[in-house]
């Protein structure tokens, strides 16, 4: 068995144990306080990030932010790449190792995705590229948040951006893997100075502007953000800057110092959807047999925007796409996490077209939760002009006649594909006539943001 040894514990960070956990500890009370009053922040649920790696006494807060909410990601797997500062290097190696010491015990460094990135990308293996601070001391953190995570520790020299993104961009579509992308900021200027340049370099960042990155920005690993960047770009995440600082925090000197910051890069449709379908489906199977236990107070700390008013439509399909239930809102009168347990529970039970879901029913159900836009009042003159104005595909409707009413969600349109099979059927939802369009009814229009399993 072969280890990657430590190179600079005792130097740029502790090599006791008990002096990182000490560390860490300090670093976390402030941050706890921090997230008090910033839980946007604090919930959070990154894909990659960007940290410092200078000493853990200048930028170890810095980077424990990223690596701490990094931790709330559901990974098994964790790429941290960084500059070489040691030796010359043409591209990037790859640790071929078998375990990553650290002060808190190993991490195992995962061979099978270190073999792959080698094979498809054209990757090396040179050991004495792997002495390396940039990457090395991120490992403690890892080890302290996700003692159980494999590693793979990328180290680049001269290496084109463009192809390191795409060593990103497939990292990225990897199961249960992140990515960690090492850089300093600018290095021993002025404090003031230092702020302008190293704010070229967090613009950039978060406006993900490559072109802004070269005018101006001095990021020692320039080349990792630059590919950060581009995949960031592809895969729809987006930026949020945790922390930035320079070494004049920790020393007082502010005569020559080097800049630090760490970024979260979200997919934040795919942590709403994880959230809506997982709170849609353990609503129901608390409703059936009282087997799941859903911890509102928790999920709503960790994701405040269910406390806002909203109108959810919760579909159930069998897999073999047969309608099973669907019960919705059309008007925001509760919390978004109420209309999402109430509606849930009401499509399984409650649809007066289906008889209550079974127990056993429940793992051959996909759930779908569409989020409603405010319905609009659509103004039509006659059948063609409402024709007219209809977006055929997009538009959710709202027919409404007196005391009748029905609606019917965009996705209804793939069932229904023509103008007027779509309001034949919505009319005799809504008990009248099919042709009830001759009388005018009142017509509304809304979109949905659809999540689906």
């Amino acid at each position: 068995m072969s280890t990657r040894e430590t190179a600079v514990a005792g130097q740029f960070y502790p090599a006791d144990a008990k002096e990182v956990e000490s560390t860490l500890e300090k670093y976390n009370q402030i941050l706890d306080s921090y997230f008090e009053t910033h839980k946007d922040v604090e919930t959070l649920h990154p894909k990659a990030v960007i940290v410092p790696h200078a000493g853990y006494v200048y930028s170890g807060f810095t980077a424990n932010v990223a690596l701490r909410l990094l931790s709330h990601s559901d990974m098994e797997h964790l790429v941290v790449m960084g500059p070489s500062h040691r030796v010359y290097l043409k591209g990037t190696s790859v640790s071929m190792y078998d375990s990553y010491a650290t002060p808190l015990g190993s991490l195992a460094i995962d061979k099978e995705l270190a073999q792959k990135l080698k094979e498809k990308f054209a990757l090396h293996f040179v050991p004495e590229s792997h002495h390396e601070h940039s990457t090395e001391v991120q490992m403690p953190l890892i080890k302290h948040y996700e003692p159980k995570v494999s590693v793979v520790e990328l180290v680049y020299g001269d290496e084109n951006p463009q192809h390191l993104a795409k060593v990103i961009d497939y990292l990225l579509q990897q199961p249960k893997t992140a990515v960690v992308i090492s850089t300093d900021l600018s290095h021993y200027y002025e404090k003031n100075k230092a702020n302008k340049l190293d704010t070229v370099c967090i613009n950039a960042v978060l406006n993900l502007d490559t072109n802004a990155l070269h005018s101006g920005c001095e990021a020692c690993g320039k080349i990792g953000v630059e590919a950060m960047i581009l995949a960031a770009k592809t895969a729809h995440l987006t930026p949020h800057l945790l922390d930035y600082r320079t070494s004049a925090d920790a020393s007082g000197d502010s005569s020559s110092v080097v800049g630090y910051m760490s970024v979260a890069f979200v997919d934040e449709d795919a942590a709403k959807k994880k959230v809506l379908l997982n709170l849609a489906r353990e609503s129901i199977a608390q409703a059936l047999d009282g087997s799941a236990h859903i911890d509102v107070d928790k999920i709503i700390k960790q994701n405040p925007w269910l406390k806002e008013k909203g109108t959810v439509f919760v579909t159930l399909n069998t897999k073999e796409g047969a309608l099973r239930g669907c019960i919705g809102s059309l008007v925001a009168h509760r919390k978004l996490y109420e209309d999402v347990i109430t509606n849930a529970q009401s499509a399984a039970l409650h649809d007066p077209r289906f008889v209550a879901l079974s127990k056993d029913e429940l793992d051959n159900i996909k759930v779908e939760v569409s989020l409603l836009t405010p319905a609009k009042p659509l103004a039509y003159s006659s059948i063609e002009d409402l024709k007219s104005k209809i977006n055929v595909g997009q538009d959710g409707v709202v027919l409404k006649q007196g005391q009748y009413q029905a609606t019917f969600l965009p996705q209804v349109w793939e069932q229904l594909p023509s103008f007027e099979l779509f309001f034949k059927y919505l009319c005799k939802k809504a008990g009248l006539k099919e042709h009830c369009l001759e009388d005018k009814p009142e017509i509304s229009v809304y979109h949905v943001e659809k999540y689906e399993e």
